[in-house]
């Protein structure tokens, strides 16, 4: 997630990045583990337009994981997108074309929401069509469409050592939307005003914008998390932020916070340096990952029943 946390299940825009680490999808086989609820839930939806398959899928996401925690990487959305390319590859569908992403985008989105209904989507949108994605969601749809990212913008994933569980931060926030919706709502207000701003600087290329509300969308989350009573800002999280503003950049969480991930962004590459080494200097993990990654795919033969995301 790029910018427009929290505030995109109000509607408002979001930028999401597919990343160069991916899920693995086959038939399952004896001994294979079962995958994961979303991507069952994404591999029936095919099922139940285009007939049953007789198997059922498994799901290697270890690249989007430590040995021990999970990345934040979305791994449960890339797992629902490559399952959902699997089955439309066993029925010998293609989804190469514009019409087949949309098939393999529709079956991923509602499966995920079937088992995560709380959930944007903003993450299956970026692992089926992959790339830097303008995203807004709009009740049970969604509106996908990709977005150029300035060449001179550099852009830097740390992982904060901690995992963190998304549903229990949209609950606390939920909550505050029911006991001070005055509050609540002059919050996303700010949060869907700075998500625009974000936009806007991408469309016009103003890496200096772009920075600027970078941290701006930080403050905020980190007043919605106040204000919620749950840590959306960890102390990690502060630190990153601040070591990003000396280096010259700006940071803020990927996701609903309280650990997972951080992404910062610097308008060169001697800020990106200072960054790096400011970092490495408090023991944080600048992960080797590259953003706007290609999205579902089928490797090899496709005979072999395999689809990626």
């Amino acid at each position: 997630m790029v910018v427009g946390e929290y505030a995109v299940l109000e509607g408002a825009e979001a930028v999401v990045a597919a990343v160069d680490r991916r899920a693995y999808a086959r038939v399952r086989g004896p001994g294979d583990p079962q995958a994961p609820a979303e991507a069952r839930a994404a591999y029936a939806r095919i099922e139940r337009e285009l007939g049953a398959l007789g198997a059922e899928p498994t799901v290697d996401v270890s690249s989007l994981r430590t040995q021990t925690a999970k990345l934040g990487l979305g791994s449960s959305a890339a797992a629902a997108a490559a399952a959902a390319g699997l089955a439309l590859a066993q029925h010998g569908q293609e989804f190469t074309s514009a019409a087949g992403i949309s098939r393999v985008f529709e079956a991923a989105f509602q499966g995920h929401r079937d088992i995560a209904p709380q959930g944007s989507g903003a993450d299956v949108a970026a692992s089926v069509h992959g790339g830097f994605i303008r995203f807004r969601r709009n009740g049970d749809t969604a509106e996908v469409s990709p977005i150029a990212w300035p060449a001179s913008l550099r852009l830097r994933v740390v992982w904060t050592g901690q995992e963190a569980r998304t549903s229990t931060f949209l609950e606390r926030v939920s909550k505050l939307g029911v006991d001070q919706s005055s509050v609540y709502r002059e919050l996303f207000d700010t949060l869907s005003a700075e998500a625009r701003r974000f936009v806007r600087g991408l469309e016009g290329g103003d890496v200096q914008r772009v920075i600027a509300s970078t941290a701006a969308y930080g403050r905020a989350m980190g007043e919605l998390g106040v204000a919620a009573d749950v840590p959306i800002m960890t102390d990690t999280l502060h630190k990153v932020s601040e070591l990003a503003h000396r280096a010259g950049g700006a940071s803020k969480p990927s996701g609903a916070g309280g650990g997972d991930v951080a992404l910062a962004l610097f308008p060169d590459d001697e800020s990106v340096q200072r960054f790096t080494d400011l970092c490495h200097a408090c023991n944080f993990s600048i992960l080797l990952i590259e953003l706007g990654a290609p999205g579902v795919r089928v490797e090899g033969d496709a005979q072999r029943d395999e689809a990626t995301a």
